[in-house]
C-alpha cells in the first residue's frame, strides 16, 4: 500500500473512532482505548459494542482485554490501515467475518446545489425525538414514524456534532448526523421515511451537511454504507469516490 493511501486510512479511521468516542461518553459508555483507536461498550447487548480505529499493532493480551471488555460477541471494525499482524491474532482466536462495509470519501471544494421543494435545517436539542424518530422511521421502513420507540438513541448534544432534518411541506421526513474531528466531516446515520422517498432528500441532506463542513474549514468528509444500497448511490451521486472497504470481524 502506497505512503499516501495508509495516510489517508489512518487519518479517516482515527476520525471515526474519535467521532464515536464522543457518542460513546456522550450515551454514558465505557471505552478502552487499544491500538490507536477505542473498544466501546454501551450496555449488554447493544448493536455498537465494537472495536474500531485500531491502526497500531494490537498484542495478543490487548485483544484478549477486548473481548473481556466486550463480552459475546466481540466485534472489530477493520480497515486496510489495520496492522498486518493483527490478522494472524484474528485466525489464531477463531474471529469470523461478519459484515462488509464501504468507506465513501471527497475532497473540498464541497459544490453547493439547491433544493427549492426541501427545506433542511439543523435539529435543536428539544428536537431530539423527532430527529431519533424519523430517523428510525427511515431505518425500519416505516411511515408511522411517530408511534416509534427507537431501540437506541443518538444524543444532538455531542461535542462537534449536529443532527440535521429535512422537511417536505413542513413535515419531518428525513434526518442524518454530522460529525466533524480535525477537518474530517463525518456523515451518519442517514434515514428517509418511505412515503418521501424519490425525492432527492437524502441528496438534500448530504449536500446540507457538506455545505456546512465546508463553512467551518473541513477539507476531506466520509461517509459508510453497505454496498449497493440507495444510501451508496445517494453518496456516489453527491461527488464521493469508493475510499476503501470496512470488515467487521466478529468472535463468540
Amino acid at each position: 500500500m502506497s505512503h499516501d493511501f495508509l495516510s489517508l486510512a489512518r487519518r479517516l479511521e482515527r476520525a471515526q473512532a474519535l467521532q464515536n468516542e464522543r457518542f460513546n461518553q456522550a450515551s454514558g459508555g465505557r471505552s478502552l482505548p487499544v491500538g490507536g483507536g477505542f473498544a466501546h461498550f454501551r450496555g449488554e447487548g447493544h448493536p455498537l459494542n465494537q472495536a474500531l480505529g485500531l491502526i497500531e499493532p494490537v498484542t495478543d493480551a490487548e485483544l484478549a482485554a477486548v473481548e473481556a471488555f466486550l463480552g459475546v460477541p466481540t466485534v472489530l471494525e477493520l480497515s486496510p490501515a489495520a496492522d498486518p499482524s493483527l490478522w494472524s491474532l484474528l485466525a489464531e482466536r477463531g474471529y469470523r467475518l461478519q459484515q462488509f462495509q464501504q468507506l465513501w470519501v471527497r475532497s473540498s471544494p464541497f459544490a453547493e446545489a439547491v433544493f427549492p421543494s426541501t427545506r433542511v435545517r439543523i435539529a435543536a436539542a428539544a428536537e431530539a425525538d423527532v430527529f431519533n424518530q424519523v430517523v428510525c422511521g427511515g431505518f425500519l421502513e416505516r411511515d408511522d414514524w411517530r408511534d416509534l420507540d427507537p431501540p437506541f438513541k443518538v444524543s444532538l448534544e455531542v461535542p462537534e456534532a449536529w443532527g440535521f432534518i429535512a422537511f417536505v411541506d413542513d413535515e419531518p421526513a428525513g434526518g442524518g448526523m454530522l460529525g466533524i474531528v480535525d477537518g474530517v466531516a463525518l456523515l451518519s446515520g442517514d434515514g428517509v421515511i418511505p412515503s418521501f422517498r424519490g425525492r432527492g432528500l437524502q441528496k438534500a441532506l448530504v449536500q446540507s451537511r457538506l455545505s456546512f463542513a465546508a463553512d467551518r474549514g473541513c477539507d476531506l468528509a466520509c461517509a459508510s454504507t453497505a454496498p449497493g444500497t440507495a444510501s451508496q448511490r445517494s453518496y456516489e451521486a453527491s461527488g464521493f469516490h469508493a475510499a476503501y472497504p470496512k470488515v467487521e470481524m466478529a468472535r463468540g
